[in-house]
């Protein structure tokens, strides 16, 4: 069984950190097949679709969202592998709203890139998230890119006892 602490407060209620049981993760590993390409100043979200796994099935493959089915603190982590003169720069969004940017710009390069972007969330249950181009023409495919994610906590209110 997963221990809990109390900390803090929220709002009137008790804050409690549950630590994530072993048995009962909340996690996802997917990449892509087939190379992506799209125009570059277009905002694009990117469907992983290939699953390595995909516990609680909470991201989508054929929508690329990953929907939070409970509150806590979460990590996701995105790679992406680029050809020679080209580029993607990406956004991690939560319902819509950016929360961090990864820069892999291989425009000026001769070799494949590889740029790795980790962005740690606090999400409340029923959060989306996804990755979205900010500025993109290539994403390499064949298991080279990817997009994970894994609750670490989960967050729970309770009342005060009196």
């Amino acid at each position: 069984m997963p221990s809990m602490i109390g900390f803090g407060l929220c709002s009137s209620l008790i804050l409690i950190v549950h630590f994530v049981d072993a048995y009962d993760p909340i996690a996802f590993n997917v990449y892509n097949r087939q190379q992506l390409t799209m125009g570059r100043n277009t905002p694009t979200n990117v469907v992983y679709d290939a699953v390595y796994y995909n516990h609680w099935n909470a991201y989508n493959p054929v929508s690329g969202i990953f929907t939070a089915p409970s509150s806590g603190l979460y990590v996701f982590t995105w790679t992406s592998c680029v050809a020679p003169r080209k580029i993607f720069d990406a956004e991690i969004l939560v319902n819509g709203n950016r929360k961090g940017l990864g820069n892999c710009n291989n425009e000026d390069g001769s070799g494949i890139v590889n740029c790795a972007n980790t962005v740690p969330l606090v999400l409340e249950t029923g959060d989306k998230v996804n990755i979205r181009t900010v500025a993109a023409n290539h994403l390499h495919g064949a298991g080279w890119s990817s997009f994970k994610g894994w609750r670490v906590y989960e967050l729970m209110c309770q009342r005060k006892l009196k």
